[in-house]
């Protein structure tokens, strides 16, 4: 048989780079064709999602190497089939672990994501790396190759934590005045007693009061639950929780984002159950489609955000848009804006009505769109999709140097 050089995968490795100081460290999962194109992931999520990747290179380079890079069966879904056949990722649907068989909804994280979660963020990586290379084959930007046409869309920005309401009101009213109307503020007083509650209402209550009337505001609530999984509390802070969210409905927020641990199914039902009309958002730490559907299924969320350096990559992520859009008509689907690039490509080919508008974390971004050609960032609330081929600009090689490839012999 004979391969087309510029589309059969060759070698997947990782590279790491660093600017000509030797500072500032990336990592990327490098796909390489025969005929020299390359795709890109990352820069990679730290060092879980690093060696999370890199223990895998020999899996991913005995299941890809000399796969053509349009082979439909080379996506997230299928290469984890082929790799894991007797752990199926449909475990999710039914609250179990797919490697280790856990009930996960009566877990207890102990970090960011889940031990099978950092491998799926790996498999996330590969499948961005694909597609990557399949738009720079056909000359196209990934969201053309799913038949989307946006060209701009609507941010919103993120990573506003104020510890005071002057500091959220002054922060809340630069980025209005920059042209964002959205903005998501994350609440920083801990839910464990009545002050906490306290003190948070009193900065939306400013927020509320200060803000222009065509501004929106989510408000976070992600980096509080974790304090839900102490056992011995849990009942207690659950109740504390319950009662800001139901007083947060006086400040109309978009949403309510995470206001227990993620795979705390329990708790978001509780939460919901006191207060249907509450708007929930989540999904950012849940991986698959699998993982999300209980929680469609129960009317838990509102807004899903699946992130697709996490959730599954690029396939997975429009296999939840998909999926959202056939079944749960009510839910809207906008994606944890962690990797910008990939999230605007993905948003850009859903309607408007589905994907309303991507997330801007503009204390993240830039540095992780530092090697880039170019850094697409939004201006005036409004994000230009890149049109560069593949999920956006391409790696600059005049910024940077290569100081280690990573191999799967290594």
């Amino acid at each position: 048989m004979r391969l087309d050089a510029e589309s059969t995968i060759q070698e997947v490795r990782i590279i790491e780079i660093a600017d000509h100081n030797l500072q500032n460290e990336h990592r990327y999962v490098e796909i390489v064709c025969y005929g020299g194109l390359t795709g890109h992931a990352g820069p990679l999520d730290g060092q879980y999602q690093f060696l999370a990747v890199k223990n895998r290179l020999h899996v991913f380079n005995k299941f890809l190497a000399k796969r053509d890079i349009f082979d439909p069966e080379i996506e997230f879904a299928s290469l984890w089939e082929a790799v894991y056949p007797e752990h199926p990722l449909s475990s999710y649907e039914h609250g179990k672990d797919p490697i280790n068989g856990d009930n996960i909804w009566r877990s207890h994280r102990t970090s960011r994501h889940s031990a099978t979660g950092e491998i799926i963020t790996a498999f996330s990586a590969i499948d961005i790396a694909i597609w990557d290379l399949r738009g720079k084959a056909s000359a196209k930007p990934v969201h053309q190759l799913l038949h989307g046409e946006r060209t701009e869309l609507e941010a919103y920005v993120s990573c506003m934590g104020s510890k005071t309401p002057q500091e959220a009101v002054e922060k809340a009213t630069n980025w209005y005045d920059k042209g964002f109307k959205r903005h998501k503020c994350f609440l920083p007083h801990r839910p464990v007693e009545a002050a906490g509650v306290k003190n948070n209402l009193h900065i939306m209550e400013a927020l509320h009061q200060t803000l222009p009337q065509d501004a929106q505001v989510m408000y976070d609530l992600s980096r509080l639950s974790d304090q839900l999984d102490d056992p011995s509390t849990r009942s207690q802070r659950l109740t504390w929780v319950n009662e800001m969210v139901k007083e947060m409905q006086n400040y109309r927020p978009v949403w309510i984002e995470e206001p227990v641990s993620p795979d705390d199914i329990e708790g978001y039902m509780t939460i919901k159950q006191a207060n249907p009309s509450a708007v929930l958002a989540g999904g950012e730490h849940l991986y698959t489609r699998w993982s999300l559907k209980p929680y469609l299924d129960k009317g838990l969320l509102d807004y899903v955000q699946c992130d697709p350096e996490w959730c599954g990559g690029i396939s997975e992520a429009i296999a939840i848009c998909k999926m959202v859009e056939a079944s749960y008509p009510n839910v809207r689907v906008v994606p944890h804006g962690h990797m910008i690039l990939a999230a605007s490509q993905i948003i850009a080919a859903q309607s408007e009505a589905l994907s309303p508008f991507t997330e801007y974390l503009y204390q993240v971004i830039p540095d992780r769109n530092r090697y880039f050609t170019y850094a697409p960032e939004p201006v005036n609330g409004i994000l230009t999709v890149p049109q560069d081929p593949g999920v956006g600009p391409a790696l600059d090689d005049s910024k940077y140097q290569i100081i280690r490839i990573y191999k799967d012999e290594e």
